[in-house]
């Protein structure tokens, strides 16, 4: 299995930290982010490949803590040629850029956001996907009310396959929500593909995985652990006094 890291995002809700430093590798109780992150990703036996896709503008910050990160999987760091936020590429192609980067264009891909962290085994879901080979979205419970068009709505049926997927309804039905925890089979890049040529949104995932759904069926499983997305103070702030009191 392959995997695609998502941070080229600038993160500007969290100046002036990430001004000079990207968010995924802000400091949580003494790691990064992304240390934390990639940790888990890696203890998943059959991943053989990482790509980190970040920007022209904190490469060399991604590159020098990819030296010290010890692993023996190959892992590389690749920009997506922006420097600011105004010109961003949007995830979804920063997704497709990393995908085409990969050795293996035929192997499946686990797509996580460089600035989540989560403190549970992965395995079960790898094993999961392996059995039903479909894309599997990890989600999870979105405190009620859930505010309107704010987060993605995954409807899921008894048997874990997804009914419906609306990213940011005005009038969400479900507190399911998708996490940036994808485990996607090859053929996800003809889809991107497909996706990208037909003009549609390449800013947020949700959008790709709105129109994936109407595609072919996928499953969703819920997260059984911590999980923390860090978008803003508040957040770091619970992700670092969470981490320190497990650690």
């Amino acid at each position: 299995m392959k995997v695609v890291v998502l941070a080229a995002g600038f993160a500007t809700r969290l100046y002036p930290l990430t001004r000079n430093c990207p968010k995924p590798l802000l400091d949580i109780a003494g790691k990064p982010v992304l240390t934390r992150l990639l940790d888990r990703v890696l203890a998943l036996k059959d991943v053989d490949e990482v790509v980190v896709v970040t920007n022209d503008r904190f490469q060399e910050t991604f590159a020098g803590w990819a030296a010290d990160y010890r692993t023996s999987v190959p892992l590389q760091v690749l920009s997506d040629g922006t420097d600011t936020n105004e010109n961003r590429l949007g995830a979804v192609a920063d997704m497709a850029l990393g995908m085409e980067f990969l050795a293996d264009h035929e192997a499946p891909v686990l797509v996580v956001a460089g600035d989540n962290l989560i403190d549970f085994d992965l395995g079960p879901y790898a094993e999961r996907f392996g059995q039903e080979q479909r894309t599997l979205l990890l989600v999870r419970e979105v405190p009620l009310p859930v505010p309107p068009a704010r987060f993605s709505e995954v409807s899921v049926a008894e048997n874990g396959t997804i009914s419906n997927f609306r990213e940011k309804p005005d009038d969400p039905k479900s507190n399911l929500s998708a996490v940036c925890l994808y485990f996607f089979p090859g053929s996800i890049r003809r889809e991107l593909a497909q996706y990208a040529s037909e003009n549609h949104n390449l800013d947020a995932p949700g959008y790709f995985l709105e129109w994936l759904h109407g595609h072919h069926p996928m499953g969703a499983a819920p997260i059984t652990g911590p999980f923390h997305d860090i978008g803003n103070l508040e957040t770091l702030e619970r992700a670092r006094e969470a981490f320190t009191t497990d650690d």
